[in-house]
This record gives C-alpha cells, structure tokens and sequence, in this order.
C-alpha cells in the first residue's frame, strides 16, 4: 500500500471515530439492567465489545453479570436495551471534535465520503442526520448489509464497489483493531483514531497515520494531495 498516493474517497467507521457513543450505550445497557435488579457494568467494561456492534456490547454485559441470566431473560432484556437506547439515548452522542470541519474539508477537495460501520444502518443514518452531515456521504454500508462484518474485508470492499473507488485510492479511518484488520484484509490505507475505543496504540497498527484531533488528520491528508511537498507517512 503507497503511503504517498492521493486519495478519492475516505471511509470512517461510526462508534468511537465519529461519535462518542459509548456514554450513551453504557447509559441504555446499565438502565435495563439494573431496572432488571441486574449489575451495572462500568463502562470501560464494554469498550472493546461496542467495535463488534450495539448487540455484541449488550451480550458482553450480561456475561459480566455474577449471578446467571437465564438466556431466554437475556433475549427480552437485549430487545429492551435496544428499544430505550433508539429512544432516549442515540442521538444524545457528540461528533468527536473538529470532525464537521474535517468532513466539509474533504468535501471541498472533492473526496468522496462513505461509511463502514458494525452499527446498523437505521441508527446510523439517524445519528448522521441529526448531525446535519448525513448528505456528504456517498454510501453507508452497515451491520447485514455485507456478508460478513468487519474484522472482515467484506463491508469495506463493498464501499469501495458502490463508490466506485480502487482499494488504492482510499483512506479508512477507524479506532480499533477491527477497523485496522479490516483495512488491512482490504488493502485500504488506515488512518487511526487515537481518541476512540481501543484499548492500546498497539491495536491500530499497521496504518499510515495515528490522530489524535482531526485537525491534525486534515493537515496530513491535505499534504500527501499537495504536488509540492511529499510528507505522507505512517
């Protein structure tokens, strides 16, 4: 993968690179649970499970329960969780900072935008939209609409095909190491989100460039498209 190539489309994973949602998803989880006079969970509990998607990261707090949750009770208490979190709590997350800026940037250099997420696309068009920012984005593939999720390559290939876009000429930016296995399986360039979820630095390798604020992530991409300078580098 060439580090120093230009890019004609980036693709962001949603859950911890766009939107700081786990505060809101622990909120809905611990509410069912301890309404079931369950355990609440902390949240840093949770973190690594929310990269496999909502369901996943409710399944990881029933696990971390100490007393046994009969399954079919686990089912109900699951389909609760979801209900409450779409009610209440989905679009009380914040676009990380600087992101609308990064966003509207790329817009302007004419880089198409996409979406690769294990969210499912509902809650995912909803969280966009409510930020004002869901037309910038080409496509939006989520949970079921590729044939295996992320870590697998199958949802980013599949961006890449609707957008019409060569693995070569994109950038996708995600903040675990499901996002890097995918981009790596893909033969995408990663750009890793240091402020999201994972669990260690370590986590998002390989990528060509780890950000803290987008701010930082713009001036990058804005110098490896510049016919001038030639500073693209992981």
């Amino acid at each position: 993968m060439n580090a120093n190539a230009r890019f004609r489309a980036v693709i962001f994973d949603v859950d911890g690179t766009m939107f700081d949602t786990l505060p809101s998803l622990s909120a809905a989880a611990n509410s069912v649970l301890m309404n079931a006079g369950l355990s609440e969970i902390r949240t840093h509990h949770l973190r690594s499970a929310l990269n496999e998607g909502l369901r996943p990261m409710f399944r990881q707090a029933i696990a971390l329960q100490s007393t046994y949750v009969d399954p079919r009770m686990a089912v109900e208490l699951e389909s609760k969780y979801l209900a409450r979190y779409m009610r209440q709590w989905l679009l009380t997350a914040p676009l990380y900072v600087r992101l609308r800026d990064a966003l509207s940037a790329f817009d302007m250099l004419g880089v198409k935008l996409g979406i690769c997420t294990n969210r499912d696309r509902a809650s995912t068009e909803m969280l966009l939209a409510h930020a004002g920012i869901l037309n910038l984005f080409d496509t939006i593939v989520g949970m079921g609409d590729a044939p295996r999720p992320k870590p697998a390559a199958d949802p980013l290939l599949l961006v890449l095909e609707r957008m019409g876009v060569s693995a070569a000429d994109a950038l996708f930016i995600g903040d675990s190491s499901m996002d890097a296995s995918c981009a790596r399986l893909a033969q995408v360039r990663f750009a890793a989100h240091l402020g999201g979820y994972a669990s260690q630095p370590g986590d998002l390798l390989p990528n060509v460039v780890s950000f803290n604020g987008y701010d930082q992530l713009v001036a990058w991409v804005l110098a490896c498209i510049s016919p001038i300078e030639e500073v693209c580098h992981s």
